[in-house]
């Protein structure tokens, strides 16, 4: 039997239901400026059940040693003292995007992203309308 295809869902609270009933969730894109594998896109797949996360993951030729323990919000609680349970991900950026995301979803988040060295002050391209200065990227946060 192949391995059960990870699911996306638009409500992130439906994604974590999925995976604290042991299904696979693959959660939303994320672009990350600072992260352990350099700036860009990055995904993952979320479960509680750990044999069926790597069962999907080993049909995928990625390697056990990519599960990662990371507790799950049990989203039937008040937010305030919500407790969390057991839960497991594993990472994907890269090429192994490729892996559990569809080609429409990748096209469309790279869309969104527009490289900060390519905006032009005045152009409207950065997305908070022409009267905002575009800074070089090194320039940092001059308000100290």
């Amino acid at each position: 039997m192949p391995p059960e295809v990870p699911r996306a869902f638009a409500r992130r609270a439906d994604g974590f239901r999925h995976a604290l009933a042991g299904g696979l969730w693959l959660a939303p894109l994320v672009y990350l400026e600072r992260a352990r594998f350099g700036p860009g896109w990055y995904g993952k797949v979320v479960s509680s059940d750990p044999e069926r996360l790597l069962a999907w993951a080993v049909s995928k030729a990625i390697p056990r040693r990519a599960l990662e323990v990371k507790s799950l919000p049990d989203v039937e609680m008040p937010r305030k003292g919500r407790r969390r349970l057991p839960g497991y991900h594993i990472d994907l950026w890269g090429a192994r995007l490729a892996l559990a995301y569809d080609p429409q979803t990748l096209a469309a988040a790279r869309r969104r992203s527009v490289a900060v060295d390519r905006l032009e002050a005045g152009a409207g391209d950065d997305q908070d309308g022409a009267g905002r200065q575009v800074e070089h990227p090194g320039a940092g946060d001059r308000r100290r």
